[in-house]
């Protein structure tokens, strides 16, 4: 029955791609946010079925990989006055296990869903340092949009050239750590990076291409990285709703020990769980018993 459902609700997802893509007719409004909308994107592993073969003995068997569950949420950006930081609210999601370009084919459609026009509102793209996902972000970014590298990967960065360079939970490793992650929080990615360089001149082999490596992501994603800027427009800087989703709407349902999914399965699990967390799974139940009539 899940398999089912969740098969009709995919044709539901499908249909308004095509009404809006297609026939460029307007999707139906759900949950519209008039304020900052804030668009985060991510994509976490799933076993799948990806063959069958029958064994010596007669037995049938799966050949098992892994497929990218991609999963983009749709939220509101909204400021606590208290802890002074900005966080995402009243979110929706929309999930694919397909190539990026149909998926960005969903966020579009779910932007259309939330926002009274994707031309003119503020919108906020927030997501890791995945090349998937910001070589497509422009094509359905307005003259508004503002792009966000998540500061706690950036972070992550940082710790992981800490860690190589000076040893794990060494003082020195706290202390260059430290002074790094606040030079981002003020806008300093350059004395960062001009950091990195001198300690790359002093290394050799995988080390220095390692410092290197992490010299050309920081300098991909600088303008991305205005997090002194992006705080005080009351942005938020961190992905974690979307990190959140990965876990709550595909991993809690989709991960659990032992399980393997057929494709059609995976997606249409993916559905309806994405459904039910955007609050609209009454009305795709509905629209999905026209199918039966």
């Amino acid at each position: 029955m899940d398999y089912e459902l969740g098969e009709r609700i995919e044709y539901t997802r499908e249909e308004e791609i095509r009404q809006v893509f297609d026939e460029v007719q307007p999707v139906e409004k759900h949950r519209l946010t008039e304020g900052v909308v804030v668009v985060s994107i991510d994509a976490t592993k799933v076993r799948e079925k990806q063959g069958e073969y029958v064994d010596d003995c007669g037995k049938r068997r799966y050949e098992i990989g892994f497929r990218d569950a991609k999963i983009a949420v749709i939220s509101e950006s909204c400021w606590d006055s208290k802890r002074s930081e900005a966080y995402c609210a009243n979110s929706s999601y929309v999930g694919g296990i397909e190539h990026a370009d149909e998926f960005y084919r969903r966020i579009w459609v779910e932007m259309h869903r939330r926002m009274s026009d994707p031309q003119k509102g503020l919108i906020v793209f927030l997501a890791d340092g995945a090349t998937w996902i910001w070589d497509r972000i422009p094509d359905f970014a307005n003259e508004r949009s503002i792009f966000i590298l998540d500061f706690y990967h950036a972070s992550e960065h940082l710790s992981e050239i800490c860690k190589k360079h000076y040893g794990e939970q060494t003082p020195e490793y706290w202390r260059h750590f430290t002074v790094w992650r606040h030079s981002f929080l003020n806008g300093k990615v350059q004395h960062v990076i001009a950091a990195l360089k001198e300690i790359q001149d002093t290394c050799k082999g995988e080390k220095q291409d390692f410092i290197q490596g992490e010299i050309n992501y920081f300098e991909e994603n600088e303008e991305r990285m205005h997090y002194d800027q992006y705080r005080a427009m009351h942005l938020p800087i961190g992905s974690g709703t979307v990190e959140s989703s990965c876990k709550n709407v595909i991993r809690g349902r989709m991960k659990q020990g032992g399980m393997t999914w057929s494709e059609s399965g995976a997606e249409g699990m993916l559905q309806i769980r994405t459904s039910m967390c955007s609050e609209r799974f009454q009305n795709d139940f509905r629209q999905t018993l026209r199918f039966v009539a």
